[in-house]
């Protein structure tokens, strides 16, 4: 369960912030353009999916939210408050 709520906040977080794709495809829009409203639709979605399938899920959306946020903090540790 735990999984499935990291997963689904993670996958939003990546469509919504990182990539920005309800811009790019012209779906600006809820449940699309709203970080909780995906995420609890996604959560649904990685509920009934096999459990393959999530653990792939996981590991891309959580790998790149994580990737992000580090990404960040390095930047500011390498070259001061930009």
């Amino acid at each position: 369960m735990i999984q499935v709520i990291l997963t689904s906040i993670c996958a939003s977080l990546f469509f919504n912030y990182i990539h920005r794709l309800h811009i790019k495809w012209n779906i600006n829009y809820k449940p699309f353009s709203c970080v909780s409203c995906l995420s609890a639709w996604l959560a649904i979605l990685f509920l009934y999916t096999p459990e393959l399938i999530l653990n792939i899920a996981t590991v891309m959306f959580v790998s790149g939210v994580f990737s992000s946020i580090a990404e960040f903090y390095l930047n500011k540790l390498m070259y001061g408050n930009s």
